[in-house]
């Protein structure tokens, strides 16, 4: 009797355990997808680089008052003051002078024709490389040096005389042409010829380039096939350019 009763109350719970639904089994090779992140679109490989910044424009050098006073109380040149210059696109010489000669340690007077007028540091530059490197270099060649010739100073224009290119040295007074130098048995030495002697050559355009920020003659392009080209223009590094074919 007992053992029945055991089995009509046990029954139920066992019919109702066997009846409850369970889910279906899992895929052994289910696997959720990989939801990856949206990459950017691909870079154009012919896309040129960005360009680095522009540097800031360097400060023009300031004319000295000292430098005129200095130059003409010296007596190593004759030359005379003369009314400020000015043009458009930045042209001009605050204290321009009109550089007659050079005068040696001699004393002798070499006359610079046609007279160039100048700012005042650099006429003084310019006739230090006159009287210390030039003139002694030629006369251990040839006779006495009389004059120089073929002369440019101030000229307000662009570099090599085009539109829209960057302003001359020659428009702020900081750069002079030279043509050629004459001797008193009549002898011409044209500094662009490449017949000149190859020794004196060599010197000149050393002494030249280790003074001068810039030096340009025969080899620099059409413009300096004639004469040779001085100026003393600053830039940022240091660096300086001489194009002077002088062999």
């Amino acid at each position: 009797m007992r053992a029945i009763y055991a089995a009509c109350v046990l029954a139920p719970a066992i019919v109702s355990a066997a009846a409850a639904p369970t889910p279906p089994r899992r895929p052994a090779d289910f696997a959720a997808p990989a939801v990856a992140p949206p990459l950017p679109p691909p870079r154009p490989a012919d896309l040129p680089p960005s360009p680095p910044p522009a540097p800031a424009p360097l400060a023009e050098r300031p004319e000295e008052p000292a430098a005129c006073d200095a130059l003409l109380a010296s007596g190593t040149v004759k030359a005379a003051r003369v009314e400020p210059m000015t043009g458009p696109n930045g042209c001009g010489i605050a204290a321009p002078i009109l550089l007659e000669a050079v005068i040696l340690g001699d004393k002798r007077r070499i006359p610079i024709e046609p007279h160039p007028v100048l700012r005042c540091d650099f006429a003084a530059e310019a006739a230090r490389w006159i009287a210390a490197d030039l003139i002694p270099s030629l006369e251990a060649k040839a006779s006495h040096v009389v004059r120089l010739a073929g002369v440019g100073g101030y000229e307000c224009r662009m570099r090599d005389r085009l539109s829209g290119g960057r302003l001359s040295e020659h428009a702020r007074g900081n750069a002079m042409d030279l043509t050629s130098v004459q001797f008193a048995n009549g002898g011409v030495f044209l500094l662009a010829s490449r017949a000149n002697d190859l020794d004196l050559a060599a010197h000149l355009h050393a002494s030249a380039c280790g003074r001068f920020s810039t030096v340009l003659g025969p080899g620099a392009d059409a413009d300096h096939e004639t004469h040779v080209h001085f100026d003393l223009e600053p830039r940022r590094d240091g660096r300086k350019i001489c194009e002077w074919d002088s062999r």
